[in-house]
């Protein structure tokens, strides 16, 4: 990844790997390390197009991830944060059905464009990624109003959990369904 047109993608890249070394380094439970770190790769993603992403240097970027989601603290951490997932998408109705969303979203773009859940996710938290997107479909009727204009621009099209408020009420909605994005068989097996 060069730094063309001014983005420092170098700088982005090694400012995401730092975050996940220092929540694989660390010991003591710190929520804000994966959160960081989730943050740091969420700026990757944003600066990069899927050919950056898939690029040489991508490719190291991502093969780096992949051996520090695996090391030290890391593994815990991703558990807790999938797990925090799951408690946000279970009150969604109550404690707001945005961050839920987010932390989902971030999930799916570390696994699409950085590396691929089976590398790194333990098996439980692999299965409850589908529990997670039952939970959010479940409390979407009753979800905070998140009108289509509130979705960042960002959010792929596939991220359908952003759109069902609106889809519920009836909204006018261009993303695609649950169904639409296809079975997670993959992730079970």
């Amino acid at each position: 990844m060069g730094a063309e047109t001014g983005r420092d993608l170098p700088g982005l890249a090694k400012r995401a790997v730092d975050a996940f070394a220092e929540s694989a380094a660390r010991r003591r439970d710190r929520d804000a390390l994966m959160d960081t770190a989730f943050a740091r790769l969420f700026e990757v993603y944003r600066a990069t197009s899927p050919a950056e992403r898939r690029s040489p240097a991508g490719r190291n970027l991502s093969a780096t991830l992949a051996e520090l989601l695996v090391s030290g603290s890391n593994p815990d951490r991703v558990g807790l944060y999938v797990v925090r997932t799951q408690t946000a998408a279970d009150n969604g109705r109550h404690e707001g059905y945005r961050p839920a969303c987010w932390r989902r979203s971030m999930l799916q773009i570390l696994g699409d464009e950085f590396v691929r859940w089976e590398l790194f996710m333990r098996p439980g938290d692999l299965e409850a990624l589908p529990r997670i997107d039952d939970a959010l479909e479940a409390v979407a009727d009753d979800a905070a109003p998140t009108t289509v204009e509130e979705i960042p621009s960002w959010v792929p099209e596939t991220h359908w959990w952003w759109w069902e408020p609106a889809r519920r009420r009836g909204e006018e909605v261009s993303g695609m369904t649950r169904a639409d994005t296809g079975s997670m068989d993959a992730v079970a097996e």
